[in-house]
């Protein structure tokens, strides 16, 4: 009698496991990234844009072709 009661316990046991593994999906939700993420990401994303930029921008250079802080001060006489 025992052993015909702990068989059913098990039958039962065994499905109601198995039917909550088989509901489990293997396929990773995709989230959508935190703000802290996306700045990380747009941080290293510019670091990497300025390492593979030329050295050299004319935009933030005068004509003779310094940088506003690489001028020397013109002393007064």
């Amino acid at each position: 009698m025992l052993h015909l009661d702990m068989t059913k316990f098990l039958i039962v046991a065994l499905l109601t496991t198995s039917a909550a593994f088989a509901q489990h999906s293997a396929t990773p939700i995709a989230t959508t990234p935190t703000d802290r993420e996306r700045v990380q990401a747009d941080r290293a994303k510019a670091v990497e844009d300025e390492k593979g930029a030329p050295a050299t921008r004319p935009w933030d250079r005068d004509a003779d072709g310094k940088r506003p802080w690489e001028r020397q001060k013109a002393l007064p006489k």
